[in-house]
């Protein structure tokens, strides 16, 4: 089959690797949409990736053309998502169905091979089924939906709430859709002219400059950018015991100013962090509710894809997406006709 391999930093090859074959209760899904997240730029330029080659990938969609014996169902030819995440399913969060704090897991497309591929061999238990009506491109943007889905539901009682988003990002204008679907009163910091009209064409109508001086205190902040100035700008723009939750991926170390560190003391700021979704609790599945949430809003939702590349394009998609010349949401590798 052919793929794209990370075969050293800044080095994609479109190339023959072999077909997987699937192991007991799993599934071989030939990969329709695949998207590109930040942390794969940071494999492809930066130090994050664990070895080489690797075929990158974790957000995307498919469908099921090989099912083990051992499951009983018959899946052949049903559409799906996946979530990426393979936990040990032994250290103490697994036994609590807490899988994104798992101590040994495995994740496609970075602790191995992704998505970035004509065909992926994955688990049953990692699979979601997904309505005929939700594109396989929408459908592949189910992973950071989720990542939203479980940042913003840590706003309890959200309804018409003051919640500031830091970030353009896919996740945070993901957030905040949902946040709005929600009841809240959604504001976004933003510094980009065009992402600004973009949000605005999409139904947002309140923004503020990241270095603004303000006297509006949000009840929450989201910082979805994962620097200094976001993060700082977050605290200082919450109200007094108001919430800040963190999403964003740090790019280096990060570092507080004295006095935004006296205010999460003395204002006595909650700080929330977020990794991955919650996935498979009977209490908590993010996964459906994104699923629900992409084939409700997909017309949306689809406008967020700004690039469509062909598998073939390997390197050269990663680069574009790079380019400051135009504005770039989010990126996906499709097969999709």
């Amino acid at each position: 089959m052919k793929a794209c391999v990370l075969s050293d930093k800044n080095n994609i090859n479109y190339t023959d690797i072999e077909t997987p074959n699937i192991n007991d209760d799993e599934v071989l899904i030939k990969i329709e949409a695949c998207g590109i997240c930040s942390s794969d730029f940071n494999r492809v330029w930066g130090d994050s990736a664990y070895f080489f080659p690797i075929v990158l990938g974790h957000e995307f969609s498919g469908k099921i053309v090989q099912q083990a014996e051992s499951i009983k169902d018959k899946v052949i030819n049903k559409r799906a998502v996946v979530f990426p995440l393979i936990p040990c399913n032994r250290c103490e969060f697994c036994k609590h169905k807490q899988y994104a704090q798992c101590k040994n897991y495995g994740y496609f497309g970075s602790r191995q091979n992704g998505a970035m591929a004509e065909y992926i061999n994955v688990p049953f238990w990692n699979i979601k089924f997904i309505p005929d009506n939700l594109s396989y491109t929408v459908a592949a943007m189910a992973e950071p939906m989720s990542v939203a889905i479980n940042a913003v539901n840590k706003i309890k009682n959200i309804k018409e709430k003051r919640i500031l988003i830091s970030g353009t990002g896919t996740i945070a204008i993901l957030c905040g859709l949902y946040a709005k679907q929600k009841g809240a009163n959604v504001s976004f910091a933003v510094r980009n002219k065009n992402k600004k009209l973009f949000l605005e064409a999409i139904g947002f109508s309140n923004f503020m400059e990241q270095k603004a001086e303000t006297s509006k205190r949000f009840d929450v902040s989201i910082e979805c950018v994962g620097s200094n100035d976001s993060i700082n700008n977050c605290i200082r723009f919450v109200k007094s015991r108001g919430e800040v939750i963190l999403v964003g991926n740090p790019g280096g170390d990060i570092c507080l100013d004295k006095k935004d560190y006296w205010k999460i003391l003395r204002s006595e700021i909650i700080i929330k962090g977020v990794w991955n979704s919650n996935y498979k609790n009977k209490e908590n599945d993010d996964w459906d509710y994104a699923i629900e949430f992409l084939s409700n809003n997909q017309e949306k939702i689809s406008k967020l894809v700004t690039d469509k590349f062909d598998l073939k394009d390997g390197i050269i998609a990663f680069e574009e997406m790079k380019n400051d010349d135009r504005m770039h949401i989010k990126g996906v590798f499709t097969n999709e006709k």
